[in-house]
C-alpha cells in the first residue's frame, strides 16, 4: 500500500509536468527562432540585438570614401611641391608667406597624434605624410628666406618656436594624461590649426575683390581641398561619428567652396593679360 502523502504525490507530478513543458518549449523554440526570441529574457534579446547592430557593416560606398579620403589628404599635402621647386630653382621665396608651410607641419603633427590616440590608422598615416612634407617645405623655405624677414608673418624664429613648442607641449600632454583626455585636447587643437590652414588663402579676399582677379587662389589645390574636405565630412559623420573630424572638414569645405566661387567669378586671366600688355607697352616705349 502507498503511504505517501497526497500533497507530495501532487508535487512530484507537477514537477514532472514542468520538466516536460520546458523540454517541449525548447524543441519548439529550436524549430521557430521567433518563438525563441519571444520566450527569451529581455536582457538576452537586447544583448543579441546590440551585437547584431555592432556587427553590421557600413555601406560599400562609405567604405570607398574612407579609403579615398586619406589619399586626397596626401594629394593636398603634395600641392605646394611645384611652388617649392620654383623657390629652389630661383633661390628666392619672393613674397611667399611661411605661414602655409609652418601651419601644415603643425597641422600634420597634431592630426597624426590624434589618429594614434584614437586608433585611426587612416588619420594617422595620412597626416604623418603631411608632417614630413610640411617639414620639407619649411626647410626649403628657410634656406632661401632673407635673414631678418618679418613679413612671414612674423619672423623665422617665431615660426620655429611656435612649431617646436606645439610638438613639445603635445608630447608632454600625451605622456602625462589619460589617452581619452589627451585625444580630446589634441582634437580641439587640430580644429583650430586646420581652420587657420584652410582659411589662409582667404586672407587675400579683399585684394581679390579689389583687383577683380582670383589669380592668387591656386585652382588645383582648391579643387583637391574641396574633394578632401567633402570625403572627410562624410566619413567623419557617417562612419566615425567624430566631431573633431567632421567639424573642421566642414569648415574647410566652406572655405574651399568660397575660393572656387571667387575663382569662377573673377578668374585671373583678364587682369594678367592687361598687365602683360602694359608691360609690353612700357618695353616698346623704352
Amino acid at each position: 500500500s502507498d503511504h505517501r502523502c497526497p500533497s507530495s504525490i501532487l508535487t512530484r507530478k507537477m514537477g514532472s509536468f514542468r520538466i516536460i513543458a520546458i523540454t517541449a518549449a525548447y524543441f519548439a523554440a529550436s524549430a521557430n527562432p521567433a518563438m525563441a526570441r519571444a520566450s527569451a529574457p529581455k536582457s538576452i534579446v537586447a544583448e543579441k540585438s546590440v551585437s547584431t547592430t555592432t556587427k553590421s557593416e557600413p555601406p560599400k560606398w562609405l567604405e570607398i570614401c574612407s579609403k579615398i579620403a586619406p589619399a586626397t589628404s596626401v594629394l593636398c599635402s603634395l600641392a605646394p611641391l611645384p611652388t617649392i621647386f620654383e623657390v629652389s630653382r630661383n633661390k628666392s621665396v619672393g613674397s611667399l608667406p611661411l605661414l602655409s608651410y609652418s601651419s601644415m607641419t603643425a597641422n600634420g603633427f597634431v592630426w597624426a597624434l590624434y589618429g594614434w590616440l584614437t586608433d585611426s590608422p587612416a588619420v594617422k598615416w595620412a597626416n604623418i605624410v603631411g608632417t614630413l612634407l610640411g617639414s620639407y617645405y619649411f626647410k626649403e623655405f628657410k634656406k632661401y628666406c632673407p635673414p631678418g624677414s618679418s613679413n612671414l608673418p612674423g619672423t623665422m624664429n617665431h615660426h620655429i618656436f611656435g612649431v617646436t613648442w606645439l610638438i613639445l607641449a603635445n608630447s608632454f600632454l600625451v605622456s602625462k594624461f589619460p589617452k581619452q583626455f589627451a585625444a580630446d585636447i589634441v582634437g580641439k587643437e587640430g580644429i583650430l590649426i586646420f581652420i587657420i590652414l584652410f582659411a589662409s588663402p582667404l586672407a587675400a579676399l579683399k585684394n581679390v575683390i579689389a583687383t577683380k582677379s582670383a589669380a592668387s587662389i591656386p585652382l588645383p589645390f582648391t579643387i583637391a581641398s574641396t574633394i578632401n574636405c567633402s570625403l572627410w565630412s562624410i566619413v567623419g559623420v557617417l562612419l566615425m561619428n567624430d566631431f573633431n573630424i567632421y567639424f573642421p572638414s566642414m569648415m574647410g569645405l566652406l572655405c574651399a567652396l568660397l575660393q572656387l566661387f571667387l575663382k569662377g567669378m573673377y578668374g585671373g586671366s583678364k587682369i594678367e593679360t592687361v598687365m602683360l600688355q602694359e608691360m609690353g607697352k612700357m618695353e616698346h616705349t623704352v
